[in-house]
């Protein structure tokens, strides 16, 4: 079951967030515009968490998550463009939404005309948590528990050392 609320706890309303990110230590993620931080990594459990920032009016690429996601919007407003029986459907999460679910959905995610940051909760059954697709909806990349693993190490060994 798939719900977005804000924390008022409605399905839409114009509450005005701000994530202070003046210290968050951004690496460029795959599309230009967008970054993120690794927030955490549960190898046992199969776990990622994670901010990205998109710059205004850039994107991400297809992909499809092959996990239970929770998504909090943390700024500005997040746009989902899936792929739906052929055809596109776009759902805008203003700042204050959170959702839950996305598994096996195929979709690009984009920030509009602000800056957008969003909070990722990642939960797999398997170690993919998601798909990266070529333009045609092919299998690109499967990004797994391990890669997340890997980066965190490699990009935050100081965060990934605490754990």
């Amino acid at each position: 079951m798939k719900r977005a609320t804000n924390p008022a706890g409605t399905r839409s309303g114009n509450a005005r967030f701000s994530y202070d990110t003046s210290h968050v230590d951004w690496k460029d993620f795959f599309t230009p515009g967008t970054h993120y931080k690794i927030l955490n990594v549960d190898l046992e459990a199969r776990s990622a968490d994670m901010l990205v920032k998109f710059e205004a009016n850039s994107q991400c690429m297809y992909h499809r998550h092959a996990c239970r996601t929770t998504t909090l919007v943390l700024e500005g407003e997040l746009r989902v463009r899936e792929q739906v029986d052929g055809g596109e459907v776009v759902r805008v999460k203003q700042a204050g939404s959170y959702s839950h679910g996305g598994e096996n959905e195929v979709h690009i995610e984009d920030s509009g005309d602000e800056i957008a940051i969003i909070f990722f909760g990642m939960r797999s059954d398997s170690d993919v948590i998601y798909e990266f697709l070529n333009e045609d909806l092919s299998l690109k990349r499967a990004v797994t528990v391990a890669d997340f693993d890997s980066d965190w190490g490699e990009h935050w060994p100081q965060d990934a050392n605490a754990a």
